[in-house]
């Protein structure tokens, strides 16, 4: 039987290489925000069989997340999605530009919406998504950018390769 000490310490190494494994995995993946493995729901047919479905809409809003750190699903005429995407465009610097997704234009884009339900509790556009966690809509957007905490929350989730700034108009 090993001593109390032997054992505490076997513990601690252990979590230590998990973190380590942890550390590793995320610096190779060239992220340093972790974006989930969604949970979906399985469509079942009528025997009781998971339905194979061609096209994953929780693949597809999960390699957008990965791809970049700022993701805007949005609709090319809500007035509230293209309030966001200006106000993003001309009054803020972003490096890499956000990625927008046109739902209204994407052969999956009713998909795609309902997957947005279960990822954010949202199926409104736009969802603004920044670092793979959807930081809100158009309201939220004119809050932030109201009380100056927009560039403040979008560094905090996107991390140290993404690049924000105030455009300054004179």
């Amino acid at each position: 039987m090993l001593s109390k000490k032997v054992q505490r310490a076997v513990g601690f190494l252990t979590v230590a290489v998990i973190l380590i494994f942890i550390i590793v995995k995320r610096r190779s993946s060239g992220l340093d925000y972790e974006v989930p493995d969604f949970k979906r729901n399985q469509l079942e047919g009528e025997t009781g069989r998971s339905s194979h479905l061609e096209f994953d809409p929780f693949d597809e809003i999960r390699s957008l997340l990965i791809k970049s750190p700022v993701v805007i699903f949005s609709k090319s005429y809500c007035p509230h999605s293209r309030f966001v995407k200006t106000l993003l465009s001309e009054e803020y610097k972003m490096v890499p530009p956000p990625t927008i997704k046109e739902l209204d234009l994407h052969p999956h884009g009713s998909e795609l919406q309902d997957a947005l339900l279960e990822i954010s509790g949202r199926r409104t556009v736009p969802n603004v998504f920044v670092g793979g966690e959807s930081l809100g809509g158009g309201d939220e957007m004119r809050l932030l950018h109201g009380q100056n905490q927009l560039v403040q929350a979008f560094k905090k989730n996107a991390g140290r390769r993404f690049r924000i700034s105030k455009v300054n108009k004179n």
